[in-house]
C-alpha cells in the first residue's frame, strides 16, 4: 500500500491492514474493565482469511481463527431493518490478533 492510502485510512482500516498482513495488534480494556467481544461467522468470507468478524465496542474486525480463554455464551441481538444477529459473546481485558488468529483473554 503507497503512502498516500495508508494516510487516509480510518484508525480500524488501519488495524484490519495489519491484522491480515499478520502484524500482532492488543486491543486492551481498561485497567478495571472489560469489554464485551461480540464473535460472528462471516459468511462473505471467500478465501479464509476474513472467516470470522470480532467486533469489540462497534468496530469490526476479520479475522480466520479465534481462541478464546475465558467464559463464553451466547447472545442474539435484533437490529432494526436487518433482523436476528447471533453471536458467542465474551467479557474481555484483551484481545492479541497476530498471524490473521484472534486470541481472546
Amino acid at each position: 500500500m503507497n503512502q498516500d492510502n495508508k494516510s487516509t485510512e480510518s484508525k480500524t482500516q488501519t488495524i484490519q491492514r495489519n491484522i491480515l498482513e499478520g502484524r500482532k495488534v492488543a486491543l486492551v480494556s481498561n485497567e478495571k474493565l472489560t469489554t464485551l467481544v461480540r464473535i460472528r461467522y462471516n459468511n462473505t468470507d471467500t478465501d479464509g482469511t476474513k472467516k470470522w468478524r470480532v467486533i469489540i465496542d462497534d468496530e469490526e474486525f476479520f479475522t480466520s481463527e479465534i481462541k478464546i480463554s475465558i467464559p463464553t455464551r451466547t447472545l442474539t441481538e435484533t437490529f432494526e431493518g436487518i433482523g436476528e444477529k447471533h453471536h458467542f459473546v465474551c467479557d474481555s481485558k484483551v484481545v492479541i490478533f497476530e498471524n490473521n488468529v484472534a486470541n481472546i483473554y
